[in-house]
């Protein structure tokens, strides 16, 4: 027996396919760093809007409720989820109609972003940095060939070492036979045809090798990389890079 769903049911189910949610350019969005939902305090009814430019109408959130922080514009807004008076809604309101914001958390906020867009930078390289940590090196360098950790009245430190490579392109050639074919067009004096022709020669075949050109040791300390020691081959111009360190957004 067919089921039939009812229209407003599909039609929420086409808006959803048709309208995926669009990041806004300039904004800072939480999840892109892992850390845990801000809630806030509505202070009043407040109009959201589905775009920064504040021209889309999403809704009016409810007062009193708490809303969840999802990001930051540029200009300030806030994207918010919360009740609305027509259901649940995602979307940008101004921050005047929420208490305040914990301290140092918008400068954090966009320190962090600048920092993951440097380090995502370096990731698309294969490289890493000072101030990395090692969930970005794996990204970025993958499994490391061996891990140690030395303690000393300093503390403990994690050390990975990295073998690095090189493809090199060796070729060999095998005797055998080389084929020439010669297509003939049929002429009014007789049918077409193919001649082949085979003439001894040789076949070359290339194969790549991975050469070990040098090795990387990454040293971890307080969970972000202290230091970087390369032997010969493993960078070129022999410069470090630094990031900061991954910031706490809220304080």
């Amino acid at each position: 027996m067919k089921r039939f769903l009812p229209a407003a049911v599909l039609l929420v189910a086409v808006a959803s396919a048709a309208s995926p949610i669009i990041r806004e350019p300039g904004a800072v969005y939480l999840s892109d760093f892992g850390i845990k939902p801000l809630r806030l305090k509505l202070l009043q009814a407040a109009r959201a809007y589905f775009d920064t430019a504040q021209t889309r109408y999403a809704g009016t959130l409810r007062f009193p409720q708490l809303v969840q922080t999802e990001a930051l514009d540029a200009s300030g807004l806030l994207r918010v989820r919360g009740n609305a008076q027509q259901g649940g809604i995602v979307a940008w309101v101004n921050p005047q109609f929420l208490e305040p914001l914990p301290e140092k958390f918008v400068e954090n906020l966009r320190k962090s972003e600048e920092r993951r867009i440097q380090v995502e930078a370096l990731i698309s390289q294969n490289e890493v940095a000072i101030g990395m940590t090692p969930e970005e090196v794996s990204r970025s360098l993958g499994k490391p060939q061996k891990k140690t950790s030395r303690a000393d009245k300093s503390g403990t430190q994690q050390i990975w070492e990295y073998v690095k490579y090189q493809l090199i392109p060796q070729t060999t050639y095998i005797p055998g036979n080389n084929q020439t074919i010669i297509t003939y067009r049929p002429t009014p004096n007789g049918p077409g045809g193919a001649l082949i022709q085979n003439c001894p020669g040789y076949s070359a075949s290339t194969i790549y090798v991975k050469v070990p050109i040098g090795t990387l040791t990454v040293t971890f300390k307080d969970n972000v990389v202290e230091s970087l020691d390369q032997s010969e081959g493993t960078t070129t111009g022999g410069q470090v890079s630094v990031v900061i360190p991954p910031l706490n957004v809220y304080w």
